[in-house]
This record gives C-alpha cells, structure tokens and sequence, in this order.
C-alpha cells in the first residue's frame, strides 16, 4: 500500500503523533509524514507534483483549516493525485454533510483512529483509486 505518500495534517502534536503510530503499525503506510499545519501540506503536495497522496486531514486548525485546505487543492488543480479522508472530532452533521461536497473526500473518520478504522480505510475502492 506504499505506492501513495500519506501524509497526517493536524495541528494537534499529540493527536498527529498518535495517528503516525496508528498508521505505520496498521501497515497503511511505512513512513507518514506529519504536518501540523494546512499551508505546509499544501507546500508539501505543491513541491512534488509526480506523487500521489493520501492525506489524513482534520477540520478544524487555526491556520489553513480543513476546508481552506481542500478548496486550496481544487483552486490550484492539484485534486487528481490527492485523496484525503477527514479525521475530525466534529460530530456536526453540517461537516459531515460539507465533507461530501469534494470528490477527493473518500471517509470522514470520527477521532481518533484506530486500527479498525484504518482497515476499513485501507479496503475502501475509493483508496485504491490512487494505487
């Protein structure tokens, strides 16, 4: 499943620190990388334009939040080689609703994750789509 760079977008240390771990144990990705703000993910895709991306993206940050990152990605024409899954302690059904707007969101996780959660992730068609 290494074939797509995950990367962990939260603004939370201790959060995206757990997540990283979740990640690499479940055998989603081998090496995530962390980022804990919205403006250096985006940096970060817009620097590597050949790979592809799955990114774990939470809401709300101060900063870029989630969704200044998302309507970023589709302004800048950088949609085709990304898909996120919002990993969120929102229970708003608002942003859960707003999250089905973007085609590139393809699962809206309640935090934090867990082994169950990734799997179900990792078996998801829409993940694949990157592969």
């Amino acid at each position: 499943m290494s074939r797509f760079e995950t990367l962990i977008v939260d603004d939370d240390r201790i959060i995206a620190m757990l997540h990283h771990r979740f990640v690499l144990k479940s055998g989603l990705h081998p090496s995530p990388r962390l980022f804990y703000s919205g403006q250096d993910a985006l940096n970060h895709i817009r620097n590597n334009r050949s790979d592809r991306f799955l990114v774990l993206l939470d809401i709300n940050m101060s900063g870029v939040s989630g969704w200044d990152f998302l309507d970023r990605l589709y302004r800048e024409n950088l949609t085709a080689r990304v898909r996120v899954a919002m990993v969120t302690s929102s229970v708003d059904a608002a942003d859960m609703a707003r999250s089905r707007n973007y085609d590139i969101v393809i699962d809206y996780i309640d935090k934090p994750l867990t082994f169950q959660k990734l799997d179900d992730l990792k078996q998801s068609d829409p993940l694949k789509s990157i592969l």
